[in-house]
């Protein structure tokens, strides 16, 4: 089973969060996305927020977290094409989806996405090839002392309100610390990317210090059909602080590449408040 939020009826938009986030990262945007006429369903990805995190370390591999996703996606028998944010990890997985699914998708935003184990930070590609480290690091480091350190951080918090860091080190911490072995064996998508036909809205903050900002404009170039929007004074998370500038880039992105909202007004309204679905994969029990 996995956590997820549903607001709005239309054109469905399916928000992926980042490692260690949840499905709050979307708090702004689902309802401007519901505003103007989508169906918004925001996931906690599998080890992350309030869907499940099995304390088995070889569930949580970007395989098995993928087939989760899939799997919920294909439950909820979506109406297609379907509209894809994904922020990091989240954008791996949108690319992934696209290339596995290509007629089911309508069009992808992807925030400082990863793509490639390239991208990663040197000091973070220590805890990549130790994640036993950082798995003890998530389980002993105080509530408080991530909240520091968010805050220390001003390339990743700009513009970000005390409420949120404090919601980002909330996820961090009830995050399953397995979730570090996800891009343990992380697949190289740069040979397959040529392969996505969908329009594509590449969003990044200028200073991120998680993923190196220079993979950003390769990865322009590579997807064919690819517009693309710096953001100055931003980090790895502009969709938090600088949400109010993504949300009006986002929303006039998807309308270009979707039906006017008012051809689905005969759609079924889906019901306002969170959803479980039960999955039969063993990866989830």
């Amino acid at each position: 089973m996995l956590n997820y939020i549903e607001t709005g009826h239309g054109i469905p938009v399916i928000l992926i969060h980042g490692m260690a986030a949840s499905l709050y990262d979307w708090q702004t945007l689902t309802p401007a996305l519901a505003q103007a006429g989508y169906r918004a369903l925001a996931v906690d990805l599998l080890g992350h927020g309030a869907s499940p995190k099995p304390n088995k370390p070889h569930l949580y591999s970007i395989r098995s977290v993928y087939a989760v996703l899939e799997d919920w996606m294909r439950s909820l028998d979506l109406e297609t094409p379907l509209h894809l944010v994904g922020h990091s990890l989240g954008g791996y997985l949108s690319l992934w989806y696209a290339l596995r699914h290509p007629q089911s998708v309508g069009s992808l935003t992807l925030i400082n996405p990863l793509y490639t184990l390239k991208q990663i930070s040197p000091v973070l590609r220590l805890f990549h090839q130790r994640p036993g480290v950082g798995i003890q690091v998530l389980r002993l480091a105080p509530l408080n002392m991530i909240e520091w350190a968010l805050a220390w951080n001003a390339a990743k918090v700009e513009n970000m309100t005390p409420q949120a860091r404090r919601q980002i080190a909330i996820d961090y911490k009830r995050a399953s610390p397995h979730i570090l072995n996800i891009t343990r064996h992380l697949p190289d998508l740069t040979p397959q990317l040529k392969r996505i036909q969908a329009p594509t809205l590449l969003i990044w903050g200028e200073r991120d210090l998680t993923l190196a900002p220079k993979y950003y404009s390769i990865l322009a170039d590579l997807l064919p059909h690819c517009s693309h929007c710096s953001i100055p004074g931003s980090g790895h998370q502009p969709h938090i602080g600088k949400a109010e500038q993504v949300n009006r880039e986002i929303l006039r992105f998807i309308g270009s590449h979707s039906a006017a909202a008012s051809s689905l007004s005969d759609m079924r309204a889906p019901e306002n408040q969170p959803g479980v679905i039960e999955y039969e994969r063993q990866v989830v029990r």
